[in-house]
């Protein structure tokens, strides 16, 4: 996918520098002051994107900075970062939120990327 955007006339392309992989649990976020449980959508080494309902957060949250712990099924243990959120995109009733790990620890990252090995694999093993 990549993103499209103009800049003094000049248009801009950006391709995303990491895959997404899709991802069944939820992701309990603190955010100004509030805590939120979301459904998770997908996720790479750089983020998480969650699905929720169009009036959960009120105003747009750009940019805004909270923490998140990531829990799911296929994850080998719960994930914990600190997030920024990059993007809304509107689905429907639903927003499509994608949160960007900003402060992230190496072991953190390891369960990610094994969870990406393990979907790699399961879509080679199809593809026999």
């Amino acid at each position: 996918m990549s993103l499209h955007f103009s800049t003094d006339e000049t248009t801009v392309r950006e391709r995303r520098r990491f895959h997404r992989f899709n991802l069944q649990g939820r992701v309990q976020l603190q955010l100004g002051g509030k805590r939120y449980e979301f459904p998770t959508a997908d996720i790479s080494v750089n983020g998480i994107g969650v699905m929720l309902d169009v009036a959960v957060l009120g105003a747009k949250p750009a940019g805004e900075v909270g923490t998140c712990i990531i829990e799911s099924p296929d994850l080998a243990a719960p994930v914990e970062a600190y997030v920024s959120v990059m993007r809304i995109r509107r689905i429907g009733h639903q927003h499509l939120v994608g949160l960007r790990f900003e402060s992230i620890s190496d072991e953190q990252l390891r369960i990610i990327h094994a969870y990406e090995t393990l979907v790699e694999a399961r879509k080679t093993k199809q593809g026999e």
